[in-house]
């Protein structure tokens, strides 16, 4: 009788954490389909603010579309029409291009290679009048001579 009583209390303990369990995971997955559910509204309240926004844009584009201007600029872009007294100029495309080929891009500022890499007037020009305010110089620097007329990048040698 006594392991009758004890089995089924050890049923109803069993019994009573299978039911907590499926009580959390029941809380559980509520709180997340919550959570799911004010996100979607909060994305739904911006998509509703966006057109309205835009609903409101929607006025001033009829009236600008309804304008004079909006109409003169259509019949001379898409149909090819004049106001009396106006002349088409047509300027031909290859007036219109600059330069074909490689863009070089400039930056503001001259690193210190490029700097100690000129002949000394050019530093003094660069110092007073370039982008840069002053260059430090690596401590130990051996510079070859350099012959005049000749077009080689000097690179400090570090011992």
């Amino acid at each position: 009788m006594r392991k009758n009583n004890t089995l089924t209390f050890q049923m109803i303990v069993i019994g009573g954490f299978i039911f907590f369990f499926y009580m959390f995971f029941a809380l559980a997955t509520s709180i997340y389909r919550d959570y799911k559910l004010e996100s979607e509204i909060q994305k739904f309240e911006a998509d509703i603010n966006n057109l309205a926004d835009l609903a409101n844009t929607k006025p001033e584009d009829v009236e600008y579309f309804a304008s004079v201007e909006y109409k003169d600029r259509y019949a001379k872009e898409n149909l090819n029409l004049l106001n009396p007294g106006e002349k088409l100029i047509i300027i031909p495309e290859e007036d219109r291009v600059v330069e074909k080929g490689a863009v070089n891009l400039m930056t503001d500022k001259k690193g210190s290679a490029s700097v100690l890499g000129m002949s000394n007037p050019q530093q003094w020009r660069e110092y007073f009048f370039g982008q840069t305010l002053s260059v430090k110089v690596p401590s130990p620097v051996s510079v070859p001579k350099v012959e005049p007329f000749e077009d080689r990048v000097v690179e400090p040698v570090e011992g």
